[in-house]
Protein backbone atom coordinates (compact mmCIF):
# COMPACT_ATOMS: atom_id res chain seq x y z
CA UNK A 1 0.00 0.00 0.00
CA UNK A 2 1.48 3.26 -1.51
CA UNK A 3 1.91 5.87 1.82
CA UNK A 4 0.47 9.22 0.05
CA UNK A 5 2.29 12.75 1.41
CA UNK A 6 -0.84 15.22 0.57
CA UNK A 7 -3.21 14.67 3.41
CA UNK A 8 -6.68 16.02 3.49
CA UNK A 9 -9.10 17.45 5.63
CA UNK A 10 -12.11 17.41 3.97
CA UNK A 11 -12.51 14.56 1.63
CA UNK A 12 -11.86 15.05 -2.25
CA UNK A 13 -14.74 12.47 -2.89
CA UNK A 14 -17.13 14.91 -0.65
CA UNK A 15 -15.81 17.80 -2.50
CA UNK A 16 -16.19 16.55 -5.82
CA UNK A 17 -19.72 16.07 -5.30
CA UNK A 18 -20.15 19.89 -5.60
CA UNK A 19 -18.07 20.51 -8.96
CA UNK A 20 -17.55 18.25 -12.22
CA UNK A 21 -15.85 15.18 -12.12
CA UNK A 22 -12.72 16.31 -10.21
CA UNK A 23 -12.88 20.40 -11.17
CA UNK A 24 -14.62 22.63 -8.69
CA UNK A 25 -14.38 26.35 -8.54
CA UNK A 26 -12.74 28.00 -5.54
CA UNK A 27 -13.15 31.14 -4.35
CA UNK A 28 -10.24 32.20 -1.47
CA UNK A 29 -10.06 34.45 0.98
CA UNK A 30 -7.11 36.43 0.01
CA UNK A 31 -6.27 37.36 -2.36
CA UNK A 32 -10.03 36.97 -3.19
CA UNK A 33 -10.92 35.60 -6.50
CA UNK A 34 -12.11 32.44 -7.67
CA UNK A 35 -10.51 29.86 -10.54
CA UNK A 36 -10.64 26.39 -11.20
CA UNK A 37 -9.12 23.27 -8.86
CA UNK A 38 -8.87 19.75 -9.07
CA UNK A 39 -10.11 18.17 -5.67
CA UNK A 40 -7.03 16.72 -5.04
CA UNK A 41 -5.13 20.09 -4.42
CA UNK A 42 -7.97 21.68 -1.92
CA UNK A 43 -7.86 21.21 1.77
CA UNK A 44 -5.18 19.37 1.90
CA UNK A 45 -1.48 19.61 3.45
CA UNK A 46 1.72 17.84 3.00
CA UNK A 47 1.96 15.25 5.93
CA UNK A 48 -0.73 16.37 7.99
CA UNK A 49 -2.22 13.23 9.92
CA UNK A 50 1.89 11.45 9.46
CA UNK A 51 2.59 10.39 12.84
CA UNK A 52 5.87 8.69 14.43
CA UNK A 53 4.96 4.78 14.57
CA UNK A 54 6.17 2.81 17.77
CA UNK A 55 9.98 2.35 16.08
CA UNK A 56 10.42 5.86 15.85
CA UNK A 57 9.43 5.65 11.70
CA UNK A 58 6.79 8.05 10.03
CA UNK A 59 3.43 6.06 9.35
CA UNK A 60 0.77 7.44 7.67
CA UNK A 61 -1.87 4.71 9.26
CA UNK A 62 -4.57 7.84 10.29
CA UNK A 63 -4.74 9.15 7.12
CA UNK A 64 -5.19 5.00 5.70
CA UNK A 65 -8.33 4.92 8.18
CA UNK A 66 -9.72 8.00 7.35
CA UNK A 67 -9.79 6.83 3.77
CA UNK A 68 -11.88 4.15 4.62
CA UNK A 69 -14.65 6.45 6.61
CA UNK A 70 -14.61 8.49 3.74
CA UNK A 71 -15.79 5.74 1.36
CA UNK A 72 -18.28 4.23 3.73
CA UNK A 73 -19.30 7.93 4.36
CA UNK A 74 -19.50 8.68 0.66
CA UNK A 75 -22.08 5.86 0.12
CA UNK A 76 -24.31 7.01 2.52
CA UNK A 77 -24.75 10.66 1.36
CA UNK A 78 -25.11 8.91 -1.95
CA UNK A 79 -28.26 7.12 -0.36
CA UNK A 80 -29.27 10.47 0.86
CA UNK A 81 -29.46 11.41 -3.00
CA UNK A 82 -31.65 8.36 -4.21
CA UNK A 83 -33.98 8.32 -1.05
CA UNK A 84 -34.39 11.94 -0.66
CA UNK A 85 -34.92 11.56 3.03
CA UNK A 86 -31.77 11.91 5.83
CA UNK A 87 -31.14 8.64 7.57
CA UNK A 88 -33.79 7.28 9.82
CA UNK A 89 -32.70 6.98 13.74
CA UNK A 90 -30.89 3.78 14.78
CA UNK A 91 -30.09 2.99 11.19
CA UNK A 92 -26.12 1.94 10.62
CA UNK A 93 -26.34 5.42 7.80
CA UNK A 94 -27.22 7.67 11.12
CA UNK A 95 -24.64 6.38 13.25
CA UNK A 96 -21.66 6.32 10.11
CA UNK A 97 -22.51 9.72 9.78
CA UNK A 98 -22.47 10.67 13.12
CA UNK A 99 -19.01 9.32 13.04
CA UNK A 100 -18.42 11.33 10.02
CA UNK A 101 -19.81 14.38 11.20
CA UNK A 102 -17.59 14.27 14.31
CA UNK A 103 -14.41 13.75 12.40
CA UNK A 104 -14.99 16.20 10.07
CA UNK A 105 -15.54 18.88 12.75
CA UNK A 106 -12.11 17.73 14.66
CA UNK A 107 -10.02 17.43 11.21
CA UNK A 108 -9.82 20.69 10.10
CA UNK A 109 -6.31 22.68 10.74
CA UNK A 110 -8.10 25.33 12.66
CA UNK A 111 -8.89 22.48 15.46
CA UNK A 112 -5.10 22.74 15.99
CA UNK A 113 -4.83 26.23 16.56
CA UNK A 114 -4.85 25.24 20.25
CA UNK A 115 -2.75 22.47 20.61
CA UNK A 116 -0.11 24.01 18.69
CA UNK A 117 -0.31 27.75 19.30
CA UNK A 118 2.73 27.34 21.87
CA UNK A 119 4.93 25.86 19.35
CA UNK A 120 4.04 28.73 16.65
CA UNK A 121 5.11 31.27 19.77
CA UNK A 122 8.29 29.47 20.43
CA UNK A 123 9.14 29.56 16.50
CA UNK A 124 8.33 33.09 16.50
CA UNK A 125 10.20 34.18 19.17
CA UNK A 126 13.57 31.68 17.65
CA UNK A 127 15.40 32.43 21.15
CA UNK A 128 13.23 35.61 22.56
CA UNK A 129 12.02 35.50 25.95
CA UNK A 130 8.03 35.04 25.87
CA UNK A 131 6.85 37.96 27.74
CA UNK A 132 3.78 40.29 27.27
CA UNK A 133 5.06 42.70 25.19
CA UNK A 134 6.39 39.29 22.71
CA UNK A 135 3.13 38.08 23.02
CA UNK A 136 1.27 41.08 21.59
CA UNK A 137 3.90 41.57 19.03
CA UNK A 138 2.96 37.77 17.76
CA UNK A 139 -0.98 38.08 18.35
CA UNK A 140 -0.97 41.42 15.98
CA UNK A 141 1.12 39.99 13.28
CA UNK A 142 0.44 36.78 13.08
CA UNK A 143 -2.17 35.01 14.80
CA UNK A 144 -4.87 38.03 14.95
CA UNK A 145 -3.63 40.59 12.43
CA UNK A 146 -4.43 43.43 15.01
CA UNK A 147 -3.43 44.42 18.21
CA UNK A 148 -4.84 42.65 20.79
CA UNK A 149 -6.70 44.15 24.14
CA UNK A 150 -4.63 43.34 27.15
CA UNK A 151 -6.51 40.68 28.99
CA UNK A 152 -6.24 38.73 25.53
CA UNK A 153 -2.52 39.49 25.47
CA UNK A 154 -2.54 37.69 29.39
CA UNK A 155 -4.62 35.68 28.34
CA UNK A 156 -2.94 34.18 25.66
CA UNK A 157 0.63 34.56 27.64
CA UNK A 158 -0.96 32.60 30.76
CA UNK A 159 -2.32 29.85 28.19
CA UNK A 160 1.29 29.93 26.68
CA UNK A 161 3.43 29.28 29.99
CA UNK A 162 0.45 26.94 31.53
CA UNK A 163 0.60 24.62 28.96
CA UNK A 164 4.25 24.16 28.72
CA UNK A 165 4.35 23.85 31.97
CA UNK A 166 2.47 20.78 32.43
CA UNK A 167 4.08 19.29 29.53
CA UNK A 168 7.38 19.77 31.38
CA UNK A 169 8.34 22.88 29.57
CA UNK A 170 8.23 21.82 26.21
CA UNK A 171 5.74 22.57 23.86
CA UNK A 172 3.02 19.86 22.39
CA UNK A 173 4.60 18.04 19.61
CA UNK A 174 2.85 17.75 16.01
CA UNK A 175 1.99 14.09 17.16
CA UNK A 176 0.24 15.24 20.58
CA UNK A 177 -1.94 17.98 18.83
CA UNK A 178 -3.12 15.03 16.08
CA UNK A 179 -4.21 12.84 19.07
CA UNK A 180 -5.89 16.17 21.35
CA UNK A 181 -7.56 16.56 18.27
CA UNK A 182 -9.09 12.99 17.62
CA UNK A 183 -9.62 11.85 20.64
CA UNK A 184 -12.39 14.92 20.36
CA UNK A 185 -14.56 12.29 18.07
CA UNK A 186 -16.20 9.61 20.13
CA UNK A 187 -17.29 12.68 23.08
CA UNK A 188 -19.08 14.61 20.28
CA UNK A 189 -20.77 11.69 18.73
CA UNK A 190 -23.61 12.12 21.43
CA UNK A 191 -24.63 15.43 20.64
CA UNK A 192 -25.06 14.51 16.51
CA UNK A 193 -27.11 11.35 17.59
CA UNK A 194 -29.42 13.23 19.90
CA UNK A 195 -30.87 15.91 17.61
CA UNK A 196 -32.86 15.98 14.89
CA UNK A 197 -31.58 15.51 10.95
CA UNK A 198 -33.65 18.01 8.73
CA UNK A 199 -32.50 17.43 4.88
CA UNK A 200 -33.15 21.09 3.10
CA UNK A 201 -33.73 21.23 -0.28
CA UNK A 202 -33.31 23.52 -2.74
CA UNK A 203 -34.20 22.98 -6.32
CA UNK A 204 -31.74 25.53 -7.47
CA UNK A 205 -28.33 23.50 -7.27
CA UNK A 206 -26.84 26.98 -5.81
CA UNK A 207 -25.72 25.27 -1.98
CA UNK A 208 -22.32 25.86 -1.92
CA UNK A 209 -19.37 23.82 0.34
CA UNK A 210 -15.66 24.81 1.88
CA UNK A 211 -12.95 23.62 3.57
CA UNK A 212 -14.47 23.68 6.87
CA UNK A 213 -17.82 22.26 5.94
CA UNK A 214 -19.57 22.17 9.09
CA UNK A 215 -20.76 25.11 10.38
CA UNK A 216 -22.30 25.79 13.64
CA UNK A 217 -24.78 28.63 14.07
CA UNK A 218 -27.16 30.28 16.42
CA UNK A 219 -28.73 33.74 16.34
CA UNK A 220 -26.79 37.16 17.35
CA UNK A 221 -26.76 37.65 21.48
CA UNK A 222 -24.83 40.35 23.09
CA UNK A 223 -22.20 37.35 24.66
CA UNK A 224 -20.76 37.33 20.95
CA UNK A 225 -18.49 39.81 22.30
CA UNK A 226 -16.60 37.68 24.47
CA UNK A 227 -17.39 34.12 24.22
CA UNK A 228 -18.21 31.65 21.34
CA UNK A 229 -20.05 28.47 21.51
CA UNK A 230 -20.02 24.99 20.53
CA UNK A 231 -21.93 21.61 19.76
CA UNK A 232 -24.37 21.80 23.14
CA UNK A 233 -24.92 25.90 22.56
CA UNK A 234 -25.50 25.32 18.19
CA UNK A 235 -29.04 25.74 17.34
CA UNK A 236 -27.78 24.17 14.02
CA UNK A 237 -25.17 21.66 12.62
CA UNK A 238 -25.54 22.52 9.17
CA UNK A 239 -23.32 20.55 6.21
CA UNK A 240 -24.00 21.02 2.83
CA UNK A 241 -24.32 17.61 0.99
CA UNK A 242 -24.73 18.63 -2.46
CA UNK A 243 -25.30 21.55 -4.71
CA UNK A 244 -29.08 21.05 -3.93
CA UNK A 245 -29.31 20.23 0.10
CA UNK A 246 -27.54 20.38 3.29
CA UNK A 247 -28.20 18.78 6.42
CA UNK A 248 -29.10 20.33 9.51
CA UNK A 249 -29.14 19.16 12.56
CA UNK A 250 -31.34 20.71 15.26
CA UNK A 251 -32.99 20.14 18.97
CA UNK A 252 -35.59 17.37 18.78
CA UNK A 253 -35.47 13.76 17.60
CA UNK A 254 -36.73 12.25 14.42
CA UNK A 255 -36.48 13.45 10.84
CA UNK A 256 -37.61 15.47 8.35
CA UNK A 257 -36.82 16.84 4.55
CA UNK A 258 -37.85 20.54 4.01
CA UNK A 259 -38.00 22.59 0.76
CA UNK A 260 -35.94 26.06 1.27
CA UNK A 261 -36.40 29.42 -0.73
CA UNK A 262 -33.28 30.50 -2.24
CA UNK A 263 -32.67 33.70 0.10
CA UNK A 264 -32.59 30.41 3.30
CA UNK A 265 -29.63 29.03 0.52
CA UNK A 266 -27.93 32.33 0.22
CA UNK A 267 -27.70 33.00 3.85
CA UNK A 268 -26.71 29.68 4.74
CA UNK A 269 -23.76 29.99 2.15
CA UNK A 270 -22.59 33.08 3.75
CA UNK A 271 -22.24 31.91 7.29
CA UNK A 272 -20.30 28.89 5.51
CA UNK A 273 -18.15 31.65 3.46
CA UNK A 274 -17.67 33.31 7.35
CA UNK A 275 -16.21 30.05 8.90
CA UNK A 276 -14.49 28.50 6.18
CA UNK A 277 -10.41 27.95 6.40
CA UNK A 278 -9.66 29.36 3.24
CA UNK A 279 -11.59 28.16 0.37
CA UNK A 280 -15.48 28.35 -0.36
CA UNK A 281 -16.17 25.85 -3.05
CA UNK A 282 -19.21 25.58 -5.98
CA UNK A 283 -19.79 24.52 -9.38
CA UNK A 284 -18.00 25.46 -12.43
CA UNK A 285 -20.45 25.82 -14.66
CA UNK A 286 -22.03 27.86 -12.07
CA UNK A 287 -20.14 30.55 -10.57
CA UNK A 288 -23.14 33.16 -9.33
CA UNK A 289 -23.51 31.73 -5.52
CA UNK A 290 -19.79 31.64 -5.48
CA UNK A 291 -19.41 35.43 -6.64
CA UNK A 292 -21.80 36.55 -3.70
CA UNK A 293 -20.79 35.75 -1.00
CA UNK A 294 -18.21 38.20 0.90
CA UNK A 295 -14.85 36.77 2.20
CA UNK A 296 -12.69 38.54 4.56
CA UNK A 297 -8.75 38.37 4.85
CA UNK A 298 -9.23 36.36 7.96
CA UNK A 299 -11.15 33.97 9.15
CA UNK A 300 -12.23 32.26 12.96
CA UNK A 301 -9.48 32.06 15.26
CA UNK A 302 -8.69 30.98 18.84
CA UNK A 303 -9.37 33.81 21.44
CA UNK A 304 -8.22 34.17 24.69
CA UNK A 305 -9.35 36.42 27.78
CA UNK A 306 -8.21 36.87 31.17
CA UNK A 307 -10.55 38.20 33.77
CA UNK A 308 -12.05 37.20 37.44
CA UNK A 309 -14.01 34.10 37.76
CA UNK A 310 -16.76 33.00 39.90
CA UNK A 311 -18.19 29.73 41.16
CA UNK A 312 -21.73 29.73 41.89
CA UNK A 313 -22.67 28.12 45.50
CA UNK A 314 -25.25 26.02 46.10
CA UNK A 315 -27.78 28.82 47.47
CA UNK A 316 -27.38 30.79 43.91
CA UNK A 317 -24.73 33.16 45.78
CA UNK A 318 -21.19 33.61 44.11
CA UNK A 319 -17.90 33.32 45.31
CA UNK A 320 -14.63 34.72 43.59
CA UNK A 321 -12.12 32.20 42.80
CA UNK A 322 -9.30 34.57 41.50
CA UNK A 323 -8.52 35.16 37.76
CA UNK A 324 -9.22 32.60 34.85
CA UNK A 325 -8.48 31.82 31.62
CA UNK A 326 -11.29 31.73 29.04
CA UNK A 327 -10.42 30.39 25.46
Amino acid sequence: MSDPKLHHYVPQSYLARFGRGDMVRVRRRCPSKTHLANVKNIAAETGFYTITDDNGMPSTAIEHELSGLEGRGLAALRRIDETGMPPAVGTDDRELLCLYLAVQMARTPRKRTGPLFGRNVTAYADGREVGLALMTEYLTRKHLGRPPQEAEARGAWDYYHGTRAMNGGNDPTHDEAVAVTLSSVRVCIPEYRARHWRLEICRKPIFLTSDAPLVLWRPETPDDAYMGFGLEGAHEIRFPVSPTAQLVLVPGQGTSTEEVRLSRVISCNQDLADTCEQVVIGHPDRPTALDRVQLSKRGPTLRFNSGPGFRKNPDGTLKPMGDILHM
